[in-house]
């Protein structure tokens, strides 16, 4: 079983920090967590460096002091999980900090608020740090609530393309369905008719029909690829009308799901973290918990490679 041994939670300890404090408690649950870290930068402007050290130190205690409150008040994860908080101050370097402070953690799981900005903007300090994370991400939009309380009872989703990404991001969410009993989960693959569907000399629907079979066969050969441990896959093959990502956001609508797990692209592939793809889409829009997960590897990207690519 895959497991997230250490999370770390980002608060802006603002109204935002409860959902996503909630949902850390709950993928503890889950995953069986050994340590949370509690984690906030406090800006320069709320610091200014002219302040003297004792000042400085000050004010970070009542910063973690109030991280605490919150951290009591929201926090309803498994007492065996260790609880740490870290309060830093905001330098020229912070993408550089926080990308060192997550290696020197040994972090599997970063937890952050939905990223709203366009990914476009190369300059936005959350996303150049998505991007660049060697470790699994949680982003939870700050309206998302936990429609149960009860791990077992949970739905989860994985949106698949049949590749080896979806493949781990499938096993992930098979391990968190057999850690509490979840007796089922759902996968989604959304299917689009190519615009020169008529040169085969089929009509639209006879195309689709087609498409539709095919890809039946491949979700039953990627389903043989996989060791589901007696839990039940419900596959859901879907033609898209719209958008895809769109496609699936209604899809998490209609069958109430409450956690999405999707496969994170390697930086093998690509430097740039989920751009111009379907994740980008659903990692701004989408009203429930999205799980980009990315199996850590030794040989993935140094730490030091990334800092020289920011």
């Amino acid at each position: 079983m895959y497991r997230f041994r250490n999370i770390k939670v980002g608060l802006a300890l603002e109204e935002e920090d409860k959902t996503k404090i909630r949902y850390a408690g709950l993928v503890s649950w889950l995953n069986l967590s050994e340590k949370i870290i509690f984690s906030h930068i406090i800006s320069r402007e709320q610091a200014p460096t002219l302040l003297d050290a004792s000042a400085l130190s000050l004010i970070q205690e009542r910063t973690k002091g109030r991280m605490k409150e919150l951290i009591e008040k929201y926090y309803d994860g498994p007492s065996k999980t260790r609880i740490e908080y870290q309060v830093s101050i905001e330098s020229p370097l912070v993408v550089i900090d926080v990308l060192r402070r997550l290696q020197e953690d040994d972090v599997d799981l970063l937890v952050l608020g939905r990223i709203s900005s366009e990914l476009s903007e190369e300059g936005t300090i959350p996303v150049r740090i998505a991007r660049k994370a060697g470790c699994s991400i949680l982003y939870v939009p700050r309206e998302a609530q936990p429609r149960t309380n009860q791990p077992e009872e949970i739905r989860i989703l994985v949106p698949v393309d049949f590749s080896e990404n979806a493949a781990e991001a499938m096993r992930l969410a098979v391990d968190f369905a057999v850690a509490h009993e979840i007796p089922s989960i759902y996968c989604v693959h959304v299917y689009d008719v190519p615009l020169g569907y008529y040169k085969r000399g089929k009509t639209y629907d006879e195309f689709a029909e087609t498409m539709q079979k095919n890809a039946e066969k491949k979700c039953e050969e990627f389903r043989g690829t996989i060791d589901f441990k007696g839990i039940y896959l419900n596959p859901l093959i879907v033609r898209m009308d719209r958008k895809p990502y769109k496609t699936i956001a209604e899809t998490v609508d209609e069958h109430g799901i409450d956690f999405v797990v999707i496969g994170s692209r390697s930086k093998k592939a690509t430097a740039r973290f989920l751009l111009d793809s379907v994740s980008e889409h659903l990692i701004r829009t989408t009203k429930v918990p999205l799980l980009s997960f990315k199996k850590k590897d030794k040989k993935d990207m140094g730490l030091f490679e990334a800092l020289m690519r920011l």
